[in-house]
C-alpha cells in the first residue's frame, strides 16, 4: 500500500527541516576572526587606577591600610599617587633612572635608589613598585617575553621574594588583562606584609 503525501504535509516537512537546520546553526556559531585571543601586549607607556589594602606590623601590632591608587607610567618615569578613601595624598611616588622619591604633605622629599625600601621607612610597609610595573600587565619579569594566561595562574608564584597570585581577570576584545593581584612578602622591620590590588581601569594612551 502506497502513501501519497498531500501538498500540505510536504509543506510542513520542509518547515520543519528549515527550523531544525535554524536551531543547529544557532547553537554552534562559527567563531569569527576578531573574536580570537591574541597575545597580549606590554605597554611601556600606561595609565591604571584602582585600590589597594596592605596589612603588615609595626612594632608587633597588626595594621592595616586602604587607598585609592593611580599609575601613570612612560618610558622614562612612573609616577604613582596614593590617597584616602576620602581623597586626601597619602604620598607620592615618582621613580626613574635617579632613583626613587616619595613625597608626603608637609613633609621633606625622601630619595633613595630602592622604592622597596624607601617605602618601607617611610610608609611601614614595602611597595615593590619595580615588580609592579611588570606584574599589574601580567608579565612576570622585564623581558616581557610572554604573557601571564588566566590557565597559568591556579596558584602563587614566588618572585623577587614576594608571593605573586592572579586572583580574578577582566575580559578585554582579545584579551584578558590582570584585575585583582594578592602579594605577600615576609619582611623583618613589617612582618608578614599582605597586598591586594585590584585595577579598575586600564587606558592607553
Amino acid at each position: 500500500m502506497r502513501l501519497t503525501l498531500t501538498a500540505e504535509c510536504r509543506f510542513l516537512i520542509l518547515c520543519i527541516a528549515i527550523l531544525v537546520s535554524a536551531c543547529t546553526s544557532l547553537s554552534t556559531p562559527a567563531p569569527t576572526p576578531g573574536q580570537a585571543l591574541v597575545p597580549r601586549p606590554y605597554q611601556s607607556q600606561i595609565n591604571m587606577s584602582g585600590r589597594l589594602f596592605a596589612q603588615y606590623e609595626k612594632n608587633d601590632n597588626p595594621q592595616s591600610i586602604s587607598v585609592h591608587f593611580d599609575w601613570a607610567q612612560t618610558p622614562g618615569q612612573t609616577l604613582i599617587t596614593l590617597s584616602s578613601p576620602t581623597g586626601q595624598t597619602v604620598a607620592t611616588i615618582v621613580i626613574n633612572a635617579q632613583g626613587a622619591q616619595l613625597i608626603q604633605a608637609d613633609k621633606s622629599p625622601q630619595i633613595a635608589a630602592d622604592i622597596d625600601q624607601l617605602s618601607e621607612n617611610i610608609l611601614g610597609w614595602p611597595l615593590p613598585a619595580n615588580g609592579l610595573h611588570d606584574w599589574l600587565q601580567g608579565f612576570l619579569d622585564a623581558k616581557h617575553a610572554t604573557p601571564v594566561t588566566k590557565a597559568m595562574t591556579d596558584k602563587a608564584m614566588l618572585i623577587d621574594g614576594w608571593s605573586l597570585r592572579y586572583v580574578s581577570w577582566q575580559a578585554e576584545p582579545n584579551w584578558e588583562r590582570p584585575k585583582r593581584l594578592d602579594l605577600s612578602h615576609q619582611t623583618v622591620q613589617a612582618g608578614l606584609v599582605q597586598i591586594r590590588i585590584v585595577v579598575d581601569e586600564w587606558v592607553v594612551p
